[in-house]
């Protein structure tokens, strides 16, 4: 049984190894291309679009960019903002419809008349407004969360068929965004899975079948595991760096140095086993992580309990009894 346990164990601790690089390749190119930011314009123009007829097509999506690249909204970079709360988001608006605007003078008109066809004439005058009623519920009600008073100070100095619909579709657009995010997220896990499994030709049932015939190796992994399993998150990618090399000094994992090298080694390589491999590694580092600190407490506990059983069997009077009848009572002395 614990021969199985350490098997597992290995194969888990080489499949988190390879999710983190994984991982990290997958944050560097949602990164790169700003994924977050994409969605979130995508679901904020489908939302403008639903607030007024005089926000479809080309002008909601323009808003949504002016929204997400405004100062206080965009990236380090200037970029799409990748977060931007219910309350900033009707008050940006205002901002934007009023006289401090960078819209284009189309974007600005149809923005100023969707106000007017949702109840805000002035959007200047409104936005002070929620600005003045906002410092007097801190004044009054200092122990309120601030999007707890902006919120309070919008739907007194706002109220408005305009507020009423944000607050209505708001939290269900953002869900949709992060959805929409989550699943291009695991496309892109399962893309680098494919990338990294094919790449240094990770075969699972040749590990499993190195696992099972080196003692050496299994208790090396065993040793090696429970150091993986505390590590902390921030120490990701050094931890990944460490058990990288450690993979290649034990010579589980190698990688080609040449094309002509890599294509040859592909005749010794079992190709069920690279996709076996492209599978487990899209479940993703967290799963193998979790899945690590469960296996070492059943070791631990399997452990405990066969140390529990052997004292057992050598203190027990009946062991000995056993082991009386066995080989029988004692031959007479010769005479």
């Amino acid at each position: 049984m614990l021969k199985s346990l350490d098997v597992l164990i290995g194969l888990t601790v080489i499949m988190l190894a390879l999710s983190m690089a994984v991982t990290m390749m997958t944050q560097f190119t949602t990164t790169v291309f700003n994924s977050r930011g994409r969605h979130l314009k995508r679901g904020l123009t489908d939302l403008l679009s639903q607030l007024d007829p005089a926000l479809r097509g080309a002008v909601a999506a323009d808003l949504a960019h002016a929204l997400l690249t405004h100062p206080l909204v965009s990236n380090t970079r200037g970029g799409l903002g990748s977060v931007i709360h219910r309350e900033e988001f009707t008050k940006l608006l205002l901002q934007l419809a009023g006289t401090d605007s960078s819209l284009s003078d189309t974007a600005k008109g149809a923005l100023l008349t969707a106000l007017r066809n949702n109840g805000i004439a002035d959007p200047d005058a409104t936005l002070r407004n929620v600005r003045t009623a906002a410092l007097h519920i801190e004044a009054a009600t200092p122990h309120l969360a601030s999007d707890v008073r902006q919120t309070i100070a919008l739907l007194q100095e706002a109220k408005s068929d305009l507020v009423g619909k944000v607050h209505n579709w708001f939290d269900q657009t953002i869900d949709r965004v992060a959805q929409r995010f989550t699943a291009e997220t695991r496309v892109l896990t399962f893309i680098g899975a494919a990338l990294l499994s094919v790449a240094l030709q990770v075969d699972t049932l040749s590990l499993v079948n190195r696992l099972s015939a080196d003692d050496i190796l299994r208790q090396a992994f065993v040793n090696t595991a429970t150091t993986v399993q505390k590590a902390d998150a921030n120490e990701a990618p050094s931890i990944d760096r460490q058990y990288l090399t450690f993979l290649a000094d034990k010579w589980l994992i190698t990688i080609a140095t040449t094309p002509s090298e890599w294509l040859a080694r592909w005749g010794g390589i079992n190709l069920g086993g690279v996709l076996v491999t492209c599978l487990l590694l899209s479940f993703g580092a967290p799963f193998w992580y979790s899945s690590l600190g469960r296996l070492l407490q059943l070791r631990s506990s399997l452990a405990f309990k066969d140390d529990d059983q052997r004292a057992a069997r050598q203190t027990s009077p009946e062991a000995g009894k056993t082991i009386a009848t066995i080989t029988g009572p004692p031959s007479p002395p010769a005479v």
